[in-house]
């Protein structure tokens, strides 16, 4: 059957649209609008049938427009088996970075003469080796579900790492509000939030942290601990005693009551501080996938609204998605440094 989509009518000749409605001349298959044949009452090319001049659809407009071969799919995606378009970076279902070789990738079996050229289809196991094993990179999910008017899909090209994971703690808060503890956010707090590129909330709660333990580092080398050491003194007792009765330790408590407030309160703040830093640290790690979620719905809906074109999505995509390792790394160096800078000193 001919797409008479973009002939033009031999009448009128303005172009056809896909919902015209269209007559053809049965004896040479011309093209016209309904009403332009009723008017002239026959075919215009009526002259010329059975001739080798009778109406063709000329080759220029009747041939389809060259394809795009930066549109075709014809990169496989080495976690999922999704084909995505020649210079795409990454797979538009599960993430996984595409400029990879997919012969080093674990689980790719080079076959020829296997359409799927060694990967499965989407959901089906892959091979590693001659063990089998189960391996969904969006865990479950399917990418076209919606959350908050954005498909998991495009929020798996975004999280990128650990997808199985994430996906679908996200679609279990938005179906039956059900969270999970993130063990990751509560150990990290702050610095989890970096790595998950969720800078300005994390930069918060880094320096918040930060602040809290140079203060108690502060208060314990300066205050806390040598007014310790010196009610231990008074006992004759040292702080490296492993042999501590309670009544002594009694002693040195009845000292510390007799201390000022202000003393009492410097002796105790180290201690204020470890349980304000234990609770946000619980907070993070209860809260820390529904404002992951937030962050995700929010990057994909203004990488939509700012990329134009696909290709462009993508950059932005792979820039703003996925994890900064190199900014994990610095600090850790940073605690590190920070934890034993005291002791050097």
């Amino acid at each position: 059957m001919i797409d008479y989509t973009g002939l033009h009518c031999p009448v009128c000749g303005k172009p056809f649209a896909r919902d015209d409605d269209i007559v053809v001349c049965p004896e040479c298959g011309a093209p016209y609008h309904r009403a332009c044949y009723a008017s002239e009452g026959k075919c215009v090319f009526s002259d010329k049938h059975g001739t080798n001049t009778a109406w063709a659809p000329p080759k220029q407009e009747a041939q389809k427009e060259p394809v795009n071969r930066a549109e075709c799919k014809t990169k496989r995606c080495p976690r999922c088996g999704n084909m995505n378009s020649q210079n795409a970076m990454f797979c538009d279902r599960c993430g996984q970075s595409l400029t990879i070789n997919q012969q080093d990738t674990p689980g790719f079996q080079q076959n020829p003469s296997n359409p799927q050229n060694g990967f499965p289809p989407y959901g089906a196991p892959f091979q590693q080796g001659p063990v089998p094993f189960l391996f969904d990179p969006m865990g479950g999910v399917n990418p076209n579900e919606q959350i908050d008017d954005v498909s998991a899909g495009d929020i798996s090209r975004l999280v990128q790492s650990n997808t199985p994971y994430y996906l679908p703690v996200f679609m279990n808060l938005k179906r039956f509000g059900k969270n999970r503890f993130n063990f990751s956010a509560f150990l990290f707090s702050g610095g989890w939030m970096l790595y998950r590129k969720q800078y300005k909330t994390g930069s918060i709660v880094t320096a918040v942290m930060t602040v809290l333990y140079l203060i108690s580092t502060y208060v314990s080398i300066h205050f806390a601990t040598p007014l310790l050491q010196a009610m231990f003194q008074k006992e004759g007792l040292s702080l490296d005693s492993s042999n501590v009765t309670y009544a002594q330790m009694m002693q040195v408590l009845a000292q510390l009551s007799q201390q000022p407030d202000q003393q009492v309160f410097l002796f105790c703040l180290p201690t204020i501080i470890a349980v304000i830093q234990f609770i946000i640290m619980l907070i993070v790690g209860f809260n820390g996938n529904k404002w992951y979620l937030k962050h995700c719905v929010s990057k994909v809906k203004q990488i939509r609204q700012e990329a134009p074109d696909a290709t462009h999505a993508a950059i932005q995509y792979q820039e703003q998605g996925g994890v900064n390792t190199a900014l994990a790394i610095c600090l850790l160096i940073c605690y590190l440094i920070v934890m034993y800078l005291p002791q050097i000193l």
